[in-house]
Formats: C-alpha cells, structure tokens, sequence
C-alpha cells in the first residue's frame, strides 16, 4: 500500500462502513452480524455491505444452539464485558443476527471491531 494521503484515507474506511451495522440505543449498542459457523478459526471478518452487518466466523456448529453460544463467549472477550452485558435478540436459528452490548457506545464498539477486523487480516496474510 501506498504512504501519504491514501493510508489516512484507508484507516477511516472501517468506521464508515461500520456504522451501518452499529446503531445506538438506550441501553448500548445493537450490533447487526452474519455467523460463518463450522470455520476453521474464530474471529472477525469483514463487514458484508449488502447485508449491512459484520461477519464472525465461529468453530463450533450450528446445532443445539452452540454456535450461538460460542458467539456470545467470543463478545464477551472481545469487549472485556460480562456474560451479562452480551445478549443474542434475535436470529437464534438464522446465520444473520442482532446482538445487544449493554452499556457501550457506538465509537467504542467502532474501535474494538475495526481493531479485531485489522488483527484478523494480518492473521490470514500470514498464513
């Protein structure tokens, strides 16, 4: 990648397109996901502008519920939140989600994903 204006210009691409799928409500933040269950790896992947939402691949597979699980213990870390503060509103038994943090805002969560989504990258680069 080119230095100089672009590189500016690359790092606030993220929080742009990230806002589509964040939005802010009383009690935190509404967070619109896509789940890849049975992946090879667990982590963040890169926001899907058709759906608006941010992919997470997960390992574990979507039956009994324990994919829904592991994307809730993965939040947890992720945000350094309680079980509690992390609750799955709805798409239990869809692959497109909508997952509530509790007491966080948009910025916030803007900065953890863009972080994770830049990890995740130089993770598969290397590999």
């Amino acid at each position: 990648m080119r230095q100089g204006k672009d590189q500016y210009f690359y790092l606030f691409i993220p929080f742009m397109q990230l806002e589509g799928a964040l939005r802010a409500v009383p009690e935190g933040v509404a967070i619109r996901i896509t789940v890849t269950p049975g992946s090879r790896y667990l982590g963040v992947g890169k926001y899907d502008g058709w759906r608006h939402a941010i992919r997470f691949k997960l390992t574990e597979p979507a039956q009994k519920g324990k994919a829904n699980e592991e994307l809730v213990r993965y939040l947890t870390a992720l945000f350094n939140k309680p079980a509690k503060d992390v609750h799955l509103v709805s798409g239990h038994t869809s692959s497109q989600k909508v997952v509530l943090l509790y007491n966080t805002n948009v910025p916030e969560v803007q900065s953890v994903i863009s972080q994770a989504i830049e990890n995740s990258a130089a993770q598969t680069k290397k590999s």
